[in-house]
């Protein structure tokens, strides 16, 4: 067998190979220095977000700048924390419309037999967190005077860009703080980070039914620079570019 033969189809193979990783590598290499170059930014990793952690007596729905980012998922009980990962964006407008389990025509509860009490709590993984700076507004409140015979509620009409980022809050109240007894968290509560945050609502806590906060993180609390992420659907994220086929 004639072994020139085969040597020189083998070491073709090999070069073909070699010269295709060479390629590959210099393609990427053109793609992170071109994004380098241009200013560009990267992708957003996994390890760019942080845990957010909120808990509620009853409900929740959170915006941050505008974008709808949690749920709360349960309406009444079991109580509950949603923990979510959210890619933080400095300034960071939060807004979340929290409400008590209330009967809408009565603002009582369990099956209107008592008057219920509220509350809402949160910290993300930046060192954000709710206390006295935040501001609150309720919405609906009841019953009135605290009438359980003949028991009303008082709605305010909710704007409909509440959550919006250019939304004006100025004339709306700072939140009211509460220690952990008075709004009686359950468990799920103790099995999450929530150090450093207080719980908040309005002045009163047991009648005012839809409450809902706004509060702006100018700047990360914890310090740490972060990349901006506020528009990538209007850019081209650096990276490696895919080799010519």
């Amino acid at each position: 067998m004639n072994r020139t033969r085969i040597l020189k189809p083998a070491l073709g193979l090999v070069a073909l190979v070699c010269v295709s990783a060479i390629t590959c590598f210099v393609w990427m290499q053109v793609g992170y220095s071109q994004g380098a170059t241009h200013g560009k930014v990267g992708k957003p990793q996994i390890s760019d977000t942080v845990q957010a952690n909120m808990y509620a007596d009853n409900w929740f729905i959170m915006y941050l700048n505008g974008e709808l980012v949690a749920v709360d998922s349960i309406q009444f009980v079991p109580h509950n924390v949603v923990s979510v990962d959210i890619l933080p964006d400095y300034p960071m407008t939060i807004a979340v419309m929290a409400k008590d389990n209330a009967d809408a025509k009565t603002g009582m509860e369990y099956a209107n037999t008592s008057i219920g009490d509220g509350g809402f709590i949160l910290k993300f993984g930046d060192g954000t967190v709710t206390n006295a700076n935040w501001k609150a507004k309720a919405f609906s409140r009841g019953p009135i005077d605290r009438d359980i015979k003949n028991p009303r509620v008082e709605n305010t009409p909710i704007p409909e860009d509440w959550y919006t980022v250019d939304f004006d809050d100025e004339s709306w109240s700072q939140a009211t703080e509460y220690t952990q007894s008075q709004i009686g968290p359950k468990e799920p509560f103790f099995e999450h980070d929530f150090e450093g945050a207080r719980f908040i609502w309005t002045e009163d806590v047991e009648l005012d039914n839809t409450v809902i906060f706004r509060h702006v993180v100018a700047t990360p609390p914890d310090g740490k620079a972060r990349p901006d992420f506020s528009n990538l659907n209007d850019i081209v994220p650096s990276g490696p570019r895919r080799r010519p086929r």
